[in-house]
């Protein structure tokens, strides 16, 4: 690759990714939609065809650590670097 074919390449990488991203989100979409549609069954399982649904409660217990006095939570917070990447679509005349 020479210095040249670089941005060419990142630049379809970046439209890859974004269309990648946009068929991600309908799919979520849809799974929030079956999983809406499983859960109005009442049912604890489902079976279908090729696979079994189980549908099941459970409990979480979490700190809210916007409740707790900062001296308490000081020595238990931890810092960490986190790299985003974002994608957004450009307008094109």
């Amino acid at each position: 690759m020479t210095i040249h074919q670089a941005p060419v390449i990142a630049a379809v990488a970046v439209d890859e990714l974004a269309a990648i991203k946009a068929q991600i989100s309908a799919l979520q979409e849809r799974e929030k939609a079956l999983v809406a549609t499983l859960k109005a069954t009442g049912q604890e399982r489902i079976v279908g065809t090729l696979h079994e649904a189980v549908i099941s409660l459970s409990e979480r217990q979490t700190v809210d650590t916007k409740a707790m006095p900062d001296e308490l939570k000081a020595p238990y917070l931890r810092t960490t670097l986190v790299e985003t990447l974002k994608i957004t679509g450009r307008k094109t005349s």
